[in-house]
């Protein structure tokens, strides 16, 4: 897990996938970038018209808005009835690559502050230098957000540690 995903840089997203009788799977290919960028803003806009010409607009009950009746397999309207739960009470696994001074105990840093803040971890790989910076990649077990990101808060007061380039949610 850790290689795979450690293995994604530059302009590329992935996302891996594990499941029965497959196992894992990655996707990935160009997240950012004129072509990437592009066309997700086209597929956004082409979507969105597609909703808004399927049917006459009709009054939501109890709102002030109008919206149009939409295709349930295109769009849904949640608005009325959800309520998102605070992000620091997410329970997931994340990923977080780290640039640090290339120095003895430097991942013991690390795994103190993830430890301190109740965030135990899956993987810790060092996967090579970028500009004399060490590269150090973390997997967290299941870990409430705000824990998470309370280790983060240490992590960048840490003198060795030159800047966090990914953080990401693995579902």
């Amino acid at each position: 897990l850790g290689t795979s995903l450690a293995s994604i840089n530059g302009v590329n997203n992935a996302i891996l996938v594990e499941g029965e009788p497959i196992g894992q799977v990655m996707f990935f290919g160009p997240g950012a970038g004129a072509g990437a960028t592009a066309s997700a803003v086209s597929s956004d806009i082409l979507n969105l018209v597609s909703q808004l010409i399927s049917l006459p607009e009709s009054k939501i009950e109890n709102s002030k808005y109008k919206i149009p009746n939409l295709d349930p397999l295109l769009a849904s309207f949640h608005q009325q009835y959800c309520q998102l739960a605070p992000s620091e009470e997410l329970i997931t696994r994340f990923y977080a690559r780290f640039l640090t001074k290339d120095q003895p105990g430097v991942i013991g840093k690390l795994g103190t502050c993830f430890g301190k803040c109740g965030v135990s971890l899956e993987s810790v790989v060092q996967t090579g230098f970028q500009e004399k910076l060490a590269e150090i990649v973390v997997v967290t077990h299941d870990v409430t957000e705000g824990n998470f990101h309370k280790a983060l808060d240490q992590i960048r007061n840490l003198e060795a540690v030159d800047s966090i380039p990914s953080l990401l949610r693995v579902l």
